[in-house]
């Protein structure tokens, strides 16, 4: 476990790391300029990652871990999981939107379809007693990627559409798909 001065000095880093991300791309960025947006010595960032990439997979993982749960909460509590789920993922856009950028993207893609919570939406995307295993695995793949590259499109745009209207295509393209 760790103690207050470690997360705080983490999480100053992690906000120094998403300020600089927002203006240039994380390889234009040096561990100096990090630590001093951060207010932290380079000493310190060293003590807890070896790279700027490190730190981004740091931020990667909290993003993750917390979605995850804020998304069990709200498929427990909703009848439509997917409105749920897009509003929540919408109030979360800029940090996607960095993540997407930063991220290799088929990376970041991944990561995000193997949380739990996202599976269990997804689970019941394919009805598998219909197909055999090799064709359920490509399908839910093909959804997966799908339902990413929506989801990127949308949340990264400048002017992104209401919720309601992404949740009518991915149902429209879920339709027509199975």
């Amino acid at each position: 476990m760790e103690n207050q001065r470690i997360r705080v000095s983490k999480a100053m880093l992690k906000s120094g790391l998403l300020t600089l991300l927002r203006e240039k791309p994380l390889n234009q960025i040096s561990v100096s300029e990090l630590c001093s947006v951060s207010q932290i010595n380079r000493t310190t960032f060293y003590k807890y990652y070896g790279s700027q990439m490190d730190l981004l997979n740091d931020v990667e993982n909290d993003f993750l871990t917390k979605l995850d749960g804020d998304l069990k909460s709200i498929i427990a509590k909703s009848e439509n999981a997917l409105i749920s789920v897009l509003n929540h993922l919408y109030e979360r856009r800029e940090i996607f939107s960095l993540l997407v950028g930063s991220l290799p993207p088929q990376d970041f893609a991944m990561d995000l379809f193997a949380i739990p919570s996202i599976g269990t939406i997804f689970q019941n995307m394919t009805n598998e007693e219909n197909y055999s295993e090799t064709e359920s695995k490509y399908i839910r793949r093909f959804v997966f990627q799908g339902t990413f590259t929506v989801l990127c499109d949308w949340l990264c745009s400048e002017d992104p559409e209401p919720v309601a209207e992404i949740a009518g295509i991915l149902m429209v393209l879920r339709e027509k798909i199975m």
